[in-house]
């Protein structure tokens, strides 16, 4: 099918991955990703790499949006899919990704006021569309009758994920707006809590998955990665909870008495991201000797995923000060850099050639 496939405007739309915007995620990591760096390239560099997602994420916006309109038949069969559903969250959370992007370099683009208005309206729209693609996907895969062990990967992480990162901005607004601060702590709880148990039933799923069946097919390889992804943002979480309750009392919860429990959780949840990033190297080094690993758009998994533990491993050498952590630091973000490049020129080579748009299922 895909040798007979036609990149023309229609069938692009048609055809659409919802995983295009997990290349957004990718690229609107970076930023916060290289923020713990104090050096004078840090903010040129993050503003090109936010220049950038913003012009993938409108580039995107178009055909996804159209094809919900015009190809619905189309839209039931991603949903259908018990892989290719778990990715619609990516483009919500991309909102996510520039609502703190916005409040970590609140000049860059507009006045500190308007980009703290813009990012708790992304943020809010952002949230409010993780839960509603999250309730349509769970539904499809509850009545899909088709799903088999061999489907499992840790694409599954997604819907999870998207539950956690709605706390880590959510957190900081509500330090930043009083009047805001009651809705978006409860909002991040609920979402932490959803999140994080998503995230153990899921990963029980997918571990007995690689435990007793064989690996997945070369093209979905990159998924592995997304397993960092989890307990590095609940690091991220936990740092900023640290500064809320350190600043601003709410439910009477102290910050004397929760830093130092939070700081112990940041570490040990940056420590698991840490050694599945090892883990990770290992498999698909495991890929590339005796399996194979073809190019696809799921290679875009390799870069979120090492953008979050660039933030944990940057949280975690923060507030610990230890060496070995900011050298870990420094060469996920090499890591990061490098990964997002090579991924960035396959991707370009398929769009040239057209065959990047073609149905995969």
């Amino acid at each position: 099918m895909s040798e007979q496939f036609k990149a023309t405007p229609s069938a692009i739309t048609e055809h659409f991955n919802p995983a295009w915007f997990a290349s957004v995620m990718g690229t609107a990591v970076i930023p916060l990703a290289i923020s713990f760096i104090k050096a004078s390239w840090v903010q040129p560099l993050a503003m090109v790499f936010l220049i950038f997602s913003a012009i993938l994420f409108f580039a995107f916006l178009m055909p996804w949006t159209a094809k919900l309109f015009l190809y619905q038949a189309s839209v039931k069969k991603d949903l259908n899919h018990p892989i290719a559903a778990n990715f619609f969250p990516t483009m919500p959370i991309s909102l996510i990704l520039f609502s703190l992007n916005l409040m970590k370099f609140p000049t860059m683009f507009f006045s500190k006021e308007t980009s703290l208005i813009l990012a708790y309206y992304l943020w809010l729209f952002g949230s409010l569309g993780i839960y509603l693609m999250g309730f349509i996907i769970l539904t499809h895969i509850f009545r899909h009758q088709e799903i088999k062990l061999n489907h499992a990967n840790f694409g599954w992480y997604i819907p999870p994920v998207s539950k956690l990162i709605i706390p880590i901005a959510g957190f900081e607004l509500a330090a930043k707006l009083a009047d805001k601060a009651e809705f978006a702590i409860t909002l991040s709880m609920i979402s932490l809590g959803v999140g994080f148990f998503l995230f153990l039933f899921v990963g029980a799923a997918v571990y007995h998955r690689y435990i007793y069946h064989e690996l997945p097919m070369a093209r979905f390889a990159a998924t592995f990665f997304i397993g960092i992804a989890p307990t590095a943002i609940i690091s991220v979480i936990l740092f900023k909870m640290i500064h809320l309750f350190e600043h601003h009392a709410y439910f009477g919860i102290s910050g004397e008495v929760f830093t130092p429990i939070a700081k112990i959780g940041i570490l040990t949840t940056w420590g698991f991201s840490a050694w599945w990033f090892i883990m990770a190297v290992i498999v698909i080094s495991y890929y590339l000797k005796v399996l194979q690993l073809p190019y696809a758009l799921s290679w875009w998994a390799f870069t979120f995923p090492s953008g979050a533990l660039c933030v944990s491993s940057g949280v975690a050498w923060k507030i610990t000060n230890v060496g070995l952590i900011q050298n870990f630091y420094y060469l996920a973000v090499i890591f990061l850099l490098v990964v997002w490049t090579l991924v960035l020129l396959r991707t370009a080579k398929g769009v040239i050639s057209g065959k990047i748009f073609a149905p995969t299922h």
